[in-house]
Formats: C-alpha cells, sequence, structure tokens
C-alpha cells in the first residue's frame, strides 16, 4: 500500500503543469493631462525562489516618459511571491497612449519567460476648447546636427577687405609724403594745375571746374589766415574777412557766393564764367600769398630796426665812456 501511494505521489509531481505567472497592471489616475503626473503599478504573483525583473523605464520613443523615481516592493503571500513596481509617468500629448514598458521577465530555475505589457496605457485627455481638441502635434525632430560652415568665402572677403584697408593706407601716406616739404602756396599751385589737366571745361563740366578752382582758394585761404576756417559759411568769412587787409574780401564773397548757388541751387554755369571764376580764385590766392610776404618782410624789418635802435644807446655810451 505504501508503495502505491508513493508511486501516486510522484506521478502528481512530474505531470504537475508549470507554475503559472500572475500579472496585473492598474494605472492612478485613470484619465489624465499632458504633463501631469500619473502612477502606473505592474503587480507579478509568482511562486517562491522565482526571480521577477521589470523593465527600468519606458521606451525612448514612446510619448510617455518617466517622470520621478521608480519605487518596487516584494511580499509573500499564501505561499506566493508578489512583486509590486510603481512608475511614476508623465504624457505628452492626446489620447490613449502607450506607456512603451517593456516587457517582465519571469526566471525560474534558469528558464525565463516574458510577461508582455504591449497592452498597458493611459488615456490622456486635452484641456484646450472643444474648437481646437483636434489639433495635430507637430512631428519628432530630427536629430540635431552639427552644420558644417564654408569659412572660405569669409575669409576671401576678409582678405580683400584687408587688402583696400592697405591701399588706402599706402595712397594716403604717399599723398603726405609726396606734399612733404611744399608750402601752402606750391599746394595750391599744384592743386590749380591738376584741375586744368583734368579738362572739365572741354568735357562739359564747368559748375565743377568752379567749384573745384574755389576749394583750391579757399584751403589755402585757411591755412595761411586762421580766421578763414574752411568749416566757416559764406557769411562768417565776410564777417571774418573784416579782420584782415591781405585778403580781398569782397572778390572772394563774389564767388563763394556764385559756387555756393552751383552746389546747393543747382544752378548752370556759361564756360566763360567758369573760367573767370576760376581766374578770379587763382589770382586771389597769388594776391594774398604777395600780401602776406610784403607784411612779413616789412615785420622783420622793423624787427631788425628795433633791435639795432636797442643797440646804439649801448653804443653811444661805450662811445661817451672812451
Amino acid at each position: 500500500m505504501n508503495w502505491f501511494i508513493f508511486f501516486v505521489v510522484a506521478l502528481l509531481q512530474v505531470t504537475s503543469p508549470p507554475a503559472q505567472v500572475q500579472l496585473g497592471t492598474s494605472v492612478r489616475p485613470e484619465t489624465t493631462t499632458v504633463g501631469q503626473h500619473f502612477i502606473a503599478t505592474v503587480r507579478v504573483r509568482v511562486p517562491l525562489g522565482t526571480d521577477v525583473k521589470f523593465p527600468l523605464r519606458p521606451d525612448s520613443g514612446a510619448r510617455v516618459d518617466s517622470a520621478g523615481s521608480f519605487v518596487r516592493s516584494d511580499s509573500t503571500v499564501g505561499g506566493l511571491t508578489e512583486s509590486t513596481m510603481n512608475y511614476v509617468l508623465a504624457a505628452w500629448d492626446t489620447g490613449s497612449q502607450r506607456l512603451g514598458l517593456d516587457s517582465v521577465v519571469v526566471v525560474t530555475d534558469g528558464t525565463e519567460r516574458i510577461a508582455a505589457l504591449n497592452g498597458f496605457t493611459v488615456y490622456v485627455r486635452s484641456v484646450l476648447p472643444l474648437d481646437t481638441a483636434l489639433r495635430k502635434p507637430k512631428p519628432f525632430r530630427p536629430v540635431v546636427a552639427g552644420t558644417v560652415i564654408n569659412w572660405i568665402p569669409w575669409l576671401i572677403a576678409a582678405a580683400i577687405l584687408a587688402l583696400l584697408g592697405l591701399l588706402v593706407y599706402a595712397w594716403r601716406r604717399w599723398r603726405r609724403h609726396a606734399t612733404r616739404g611744399l608750402t601752402a602756396l606750391q599746394l595750391a599751385q599744384r592743386e590749380f594745375a591738376r584741375i586744368d589737366a583734368e579738362r572739365l571745361v572741354e568735357s562739359g563740366e564747368t559748375e565743377r571746374y568752379a567749384v573745384e578752382m574755389v576749394r583750391v582758394a579757399r584751403t589755402y585761404l585757411a591755412t595761411v589766415v586762421p580766421l578763414l576756417a574752411r568749416s566757416a559759411t559764406t557769411r562768417e568769412l565776410a564777417a571774418a574777412l573784416h579782420s584782415t587787409s591781405a585778403v580781398p574780401g569782397d572778390r572772394l564773397i563774389s564767388i563763394l557766393d556764385e559756387t555756393d548757388l552751383l552746389k546747393f541751387a543747382r544752378e548752370r554755369s556759361s564756360v566763360e564764367r567758369a573760367v573767370a571764376i576760376g581766374t578770379e580764385a587763382r589770382r586771389i590766392v597769388n594776391e594774398t600769398a604777395a600780401a602776406l610776404a610784403a607784411a612779413s618782410a616789412a615785420a622783420s624789418a622793423a624787427a631788425v630796426s628795433a633791435a639795432a635802435a636797442a643797440r646804439s644807446p649801448t653804443s653811444n655810451a661805450r662811445a661817451d665812456a672812451a
């Protein structure tokens, strides 16, 4: 009889089905909104001695992401091990959203069994008004890739700008070197000759010829007579000319008034009048230079006479003493 009982127990152990895995899921709250935290619970009940491996976090491709730490708890109920994992999650789109949790792996005596969580979802309601509830979210942005900048055009442009700057610097330095050692009268005469060489009158640019000739005269006068500044207007020059007799003021103001009309009122000038204005500007420069030279010579002679007169009383006193 004993051998029969032993045989029945052994037969029952061999033919008994493998231990079943009991899996349960829940979401609190069952309906959530975009960005609101909710708790997803996965509960597995397995025989004692069985190892349960839960997924660590949602899939990166899902519209649900982790929003806090995961808490696992294990307990023994009726000879079974009950393992519970609580996930703190947040959804980023409306509608029924898959949580994106991978499968639960149950390991018994080295054998793995898979419990899929594909149907684990949460419903996310929209908080927008009804007329905008049918919005379509923007698609996922592609992975940000580094943009390669073509620096060659910028380097070429920088090189061209540097070359232009060097050319301007060289030209200005050459111009200063070319005018070094020249007097104001020599510079004015050279400018008059340059304007004549451009043949502006012959090419029909009579107004430009008259304006350029008067400009040279103004530059010369501002150099030799500090009262006649280049920034002064014609009326201010007329007032300043009363303080000097070296410059023929009435004639200067006359050609300045005419060239002001040519520059600002866009008046036209005949060939004869343009040539007359240029000739008058040249004469004013020459006469002013001659008057300043005469005044300088007179001042030098007066200084020599004063020095001689200062020495004469001393010489007479020495002669009387002898």
